[in-house]
């Protein structure tokens, strides 16, 4: 089976004047973000990525993920397709007092367009904290970040603009789309979320939304977890994926294309399913305010810890829960006994829904029905 990079060795020779874009190269846009471009690509700066290369920090050795990417971009460099495209206003910001994660970059293709792609949430605690945060705030940090990011970038070019991310890149690109002024909205030829969370309610249902829907391309991997939080957009296309567990499938790299098109499903597996029907029923059943305690309370008891990224935490288990032990001992009682009853709350209806989900008939190859 074929991914993004062997894609590229077989169609990375056709410029986008010869073979236009598609659902693969967006993918490929969305993921290759995930890296750090050199501090010079600055608004008016622009760089081919052959250009950027040896100015680039080399891949973390901790991190397969990383270096996968890395090799990503590699390929990306060397290919006609991507290789003569020029990239421009990269930014990076993280900030735990601002409690935001983002980053964005720019490139502009031979054909005239410009493909904005947002980063998805990266290892940092503080950014998975703000992924959290959009079950009780809109807008969270990053995505005002996005829409100011889009905006600025519409008030100094022309011509058409498609915008993707993956993992809370694609939310970005979805709320920065849907809440942009109209004349930059019919510039918008096409918004990727590849695996990212849906909208809250209000959003779902708001007027700009309504007038982007059609244009937004969503993909889900078949055991999606990530992707199917919150009010998700009511048209999705299912990708095989060969890593084993749900949230494995959330890494783009274990997408399966075949040609320029993605190997589709007909439908979620049944566990994607039930654990989107217990996470959104338990979110249904919690306030606002009980959401916002759980997820302040929960990040502060992890940041006791005094860890930046997860990883950190992984390699000082002992030290860690002896941190997160005692965090759990100084919180407020009240807060305490919310945080148990909302956990014990989201046991129950998981187990329920997961009974009732399992015990339903299945059908031809094996899995539930959509309801």
């Amino acid at each position: 089976m074929a991914n993004i990079i062997d894609y590229l060795a077989w169609r990375g020779d056709l410029p986008v004047t010869a073979d236009g874009w598609n659902d693969v190269d967006a993918l490929i846009m969305a993921t290759c973000c995930y890296n750090d471009f050199p501090d010079a690509a600055t608004p008016g700066a622009r760089w081919s990525l052959g250009e950027m290369l040896p100015a680039l920090p080399p891949a973390r050795q901790d991190s397969q993920r990383a270096a996968d990417r890395r090799a990503l971009l590699d390929a990306m460099a060397t290919a006609p397709r991507f290789g003569r495209m020029a990239f421009h206003d990269f930014v990076n910001e993280v900030d735990e007092a601002r409690g935001i994660q983002f980053a964005a970059v720019t490139a502009d293709a031979p054909d005239g367009s410009r493909f904005v792609a947002f980063r998805g949430t990266d290892s940092t605690i503080v950014g998975w904290k703000e992924d959290f945060m959009m079950a009780f705030e809109t807008p969270v940090p990053a995505q005002a970040a996005a829409l100011q990011y889009l905006e600025r970038l519409a008030a100094r070019t022309e011509g058409p603009l498609r915008l993707a991310g993956h993992s809370k890149g694609g939310n970005l690109a979805v709320y920065a789309a849907m809440n942009a002024p109209e004349a930059v909205q019919r510039r918008i030829t096409a918004v990727y979320s590849f695996d990212g969370p849906g909208l809250d309610e209000a959003s779902a249902r708001s007027e700009g939304y309504a007038r982007i829907r059609e244009r937004i391309r969503s993909f889900v991997p078949q055991a999606s977890i990530v992707g199917m939080l919150l009010a998700y957009h009511p048209a999705y296309t299912v990708v095989k994926s060969t890593a084993l567990g749900g949230i494995s499938q959330h890494d783009a790299l274990t997408w399966q294309v075949k040609g320029p098109r993605f190997v589709e499903m007909d439908q979620l597996d049944r566990g994607s399913e039930a654990i989107d029907q217990t996470l959104n029923t338990w979110l249904s059943q919690c306030t606002p305010e009980q959401r916002r305690v759980f997820v302040n309370t929960l990040f502060d008891i992890l940041q006791s810890t005094n860890a930046v990224v997860l990883s950190d935490m992984r390699r000082n288990v002992r030290a860690s829960a002896a941190a997160i032990l005692e965090a759990t001992r100084r919180i407020d009682p009240a807060a305490g006994r919310m945080i148990w009853n909302l956990l014990g709350r989201f046991m129950q209806i998981g187990t329920g829904s997961l009974l009732e989900f399992l015990n339903r008939k299945p059908d031809g190859d094996g899995s539930a029905q959509r309801p």
